[in-house]
């Protein structure tokens, strides 16, 4: 059974049970009821059958009655108006027993907006609960938020109401319904976002069973500019980390699944690397997962015409410690020695050595100060 439908027959128990005396049932404590204007009253006077009568509350809220006219009734329980109307009958009758019920309860005009089906203005009895005024409402949308429904009253007052648990209970909220009070459900947004170095940023409609990496391929997958370790996923008022290199590589404790509501950032990597020497376009370069030193000299719109690359030089800095490599790229692009083509790491330094430098020379470039330099603007 989907959760709409679940809501719908939970609904539906929910009314059953609550009107199983009949939609025209007097409120639970009639005695407790305040009369008021388009209430129909039966008024019997034991003994005085030309005194009976039922009459309707006028929009001034007095009822006209034999002998003694006029009479206030609107805002009065039924048992203090049978007070009221002994005290006046008595001068003019002996002893005057009256008993008073409610035949005809009046209709009051309430409105209920947003995601339900029929939104609009309703006329329900006093007795009708929130639940009541949901249904005749033809139910919520497949959109509807009912655990953050909102109750207005006036301009100022306003009431959170938890629909979705009322429903689950088969109870209506703890309040009473009055006339212009307004109902809003709000919508529920199960889309989720994401946000950073993916191909196409947004929101999405979310799955159900979908996981990090569905959400990263349905927008289209990474940049090359993205921080694969330091994405996280905001919700609520949490941050919880996410390992996309980790999660996109299998690991299923870090393709964490998804919830409505989540929003993904997946941001701009700031790890480089420097490639420098007898390349078109030296300079430092974001750095990538997986990135090798043929890719590194490529992004530096490969070798000139000056390139030694049977003498390639990788420096890695470890704290204040340079140590240097010497790869032969040459082997590793004529498929001699694919191993040469060894993966860098983030601040790594490649230097295309050009023809005619010495080793001496060499190493007065890769001093471990001028190595630090470097790394400072990578």
């Amino acid at each position: 059974m989907t959760a709409r439908a679940g809501v719908v027959v939970l609904m539906a128990i929910s009314i059953a049970s609550m009107t199983a005396g009949g939609a025209a049932a007097a409120p639970s404590g009639q005695e407790t009821y305040l009369l008021g204007p388009g209430d129909a009253i039966e008024i019997t006077v034991f003994g005085q059958p030309d005194l009976s009568h039922t009459v309707t509350i006028k929009p001034d809220g007095t009822i006209a009655l034999p002998l003694v006219g006029e009479v206030a009734a609107a805002g009065r329980t039924t048992a203090q108006l049978e007070k009221d109307l002994t005290k006046l009958y008595l001068k003019y009758l002996r002893a005057p027993s009256i008993s008073i019920a409610v035949r005809e309860f009046r209709t009051s005009r309430i409105y209920v907006l947003g995601q339900v089906n029929r939104p609009g203005e309703y006329q329900l009895k006093p007795s009708a609960g929130v639940l009541e005024l949901l249904a005749a409402a033809g139910g919520p949308t497949t959109r509807a938020d009912l655990a953050k429904a909102v109750l207005i009253r006036g301009k100022t007052e306003t009431q959170q109401l938890d629909l979705l648990g009322a429903i689950k209970q088969s109870k209506d909220p703890d309040v009473a319904l009055e006339p212009g009070d307004v109902v809003y459900i709000p919508q529920t947004d199960p889309r989720i976002i994401v946000l950073g170095e993916v191909t196409h940023p947004g929101a999405y409609d979310i799955l159900e069973g979908q996981h990090v990496t569905d959400l990263i391929a349905g927008a289209g997958g990474l940049t090359t500019k993205a921080a694969l370790t330091r994405a996280f996923i905001v919700r609520g008022q949490e941050q919880i980390p996410v390992d996309l290199q980790k999660a996109l590589a299998g690991d299923t404790a870090a393709n964490i699944p998804l919830k409505p509501g989540d929003m993904m950032v997946v941001p701009e990597s700031h790890e480089r690397i420097a490639v420098l020497g007898a390349v078109n376009k030296p300079g430092p370069y974001d750095f990538t997962p997986n990135l090798k030193l043929v890719d590194a000299i490529a992004l530096a719109g490969g070798q000139t015409d000056r390139a030694n690359l049977g003498r390639v030089q990788v420096v890695r800095v470890d704290g204040t410690k340079a140590t240097m490599v010497t790869v032969n790229v040459a082997k590793a692009l004529s498929a001699q020695d694919p191993g040469q083509n060894i993966a860098l790491q983030s601040g790594d330094i490649v230097y295309v050595t050009p023809k005619g430098l010495s080793l001496d020379q060499l190493g007065s470039v890769f001093n471990v100060f001028y190595v630090l330099r470097l790394l400072v603007g990578l």
